[in-house]
């Protein structure tokens, strides 16, 4: 299914506005405002599987181009993808009426990306969370796992204690992923060693949702994992599950356990389930930056933008209305972890 800007609802592009501000203010990588030659600048969006309303990933890149439409008095697109099959169809439609830049927002349109840049030599193009090596794309990738780590002391520490949601009982927390493969497991490793560090014999139950995209989008089967891995114990679970992820949070509520979100602080999007904290990854400052940097000129580039805590593109949300339940003893622990990762003491895993 394809949607254009205008039918969009207005409360709709409201909302997800002011998603763009969620996890603080400046970024890292000429995130300013005034980007010359702006109406010549038409950018587009394909989303990935999932679309608008997925509470993460997708809303949060659409909120980039939101922002960037206003700040630089442009005027955009998105297709969204409602299949794989989608991916190609929706990328030549962008770049064959016009818009520059044309980003994909996903790993999984990788092939169809590489073979339609190839054919529009002459448009920008952008791909979030993959490299495309072709000389006119912008690869824009994270560092997940350093955001996941310091999930993982969270997780660590906060299954030792005793509060209204865990136990110090048992040592057990869960990891659900979406779609197998190394992406996902970015997040798995970094998780994982966070976990290790603080609590080496926590045992960390994992499971994924498939092997296929849907597993993004498959709430149902999030809920039945996290339920699963409830009964065998843990109290705490962190989601990279796209959508799959909602399904967490209503086991979360149902049954009492701290839930762990991802892409956006999720607890403000979710205030009725017990979200503990979020890895917040910009996405929207990602799509925003392109626009930015194509809206000052310049021939298509193919360049690789690596953000992670050093450069703000990934952080851990704050406690929120659970702050008081974490000690300050963890809050120091993830600090000093934190600086650990970012003056290079600490080296983070991003491979299982």
């Amino acid at each position: 299914m394809r949607k254009r800007l205008g039918f969009v609802s207005l409360a709709m592009a409201l909302a997800l506005v002011a998603l763009a501000g969620c996890g603080g203010g400046s970024q890292g990588g000429g995130e300013g405002g005034g980007g010359g030659g702006g109406s010549d600048i038409r950018p587009g969006l394909v989303l990935d599987i999932g679309g608008l309303g997925d509470q993460g990933f997708n809303d949060s890149a659409y909120a980039g181009l939101k922002r960037a439409e206003k700040e630089f008095g442009v005027e955009g697109e998105y297709l969204e993808s409602t299949a794989p099959t989608d991916y190609a169809d929706n990328l030549t439609q962008l770049a064959e009426s016009g818009f520059n830049p044309v980003i994909a927002v996903g790993f999984l349109m990788t092939d169809d990306l590489t073979e339609i840049s190839e054919q529009f030599p002459e448009t920008q193009f952008a791909i979030v969370d993959s490299v495309v090596e072709t000389p006119n794309t912008m690869d824009l990738v994270f560092r997940e796992q350093e955001g996941s780590y310091l999930a993982g002391i969270v997780a660590g520490l906060m299954t030792q204690e005793d509060t209204e949601y865990t136990t110090s009982d048992e040592k057990v927390v869960g990891f659900l992923g979406g779609q197998t493969g190394p992406l996902i497991e970015k997040f798995q490793a970094g998780y994982e060693a966070g976990v290790e560090s603080v609590c080496p014999d926590c045992e960390v139950l994992v499971k994924y949702a498939g092997s296929t995209p849907e597993a993004f989008n498959d709430p149902g089967e999030g809920k039945e994992i996290s339920l699963q891995q409830i009964s065998q114990g843990a109290d705490i679970i962190y989601h990279a599950s796209g959508n799959t992820g909602t399904g967490l949070f209503d086991a979360a509520k149902q049954e009492k356990i701290f839930a762990i979100g991802v892409d956006l602080d999720q607890a403000k999007l979710f205030p009725d389930s017990p979200i503990l904290t979020s890895v917040v990854k910009r996405v929207d400052n990602a799509v925003y930056q392109t626009i930015d940097s194509v809206s000052k000129g310049g021939q298509p580039k193919g360049t690789t933008v690596d953000r992670g805590l050093k450069e703000k593109g990934i952080s851990l949300a704050p406690f929120g209305r659970f702050d008081d339940q974490v000690p300050q003893e963890v809050k120091d622990q993830v600090d000093q972890a934190r600086e650990g990762i970012i003056n290079g003491d600490i080296k983070v895993p991003d491979a299982l």
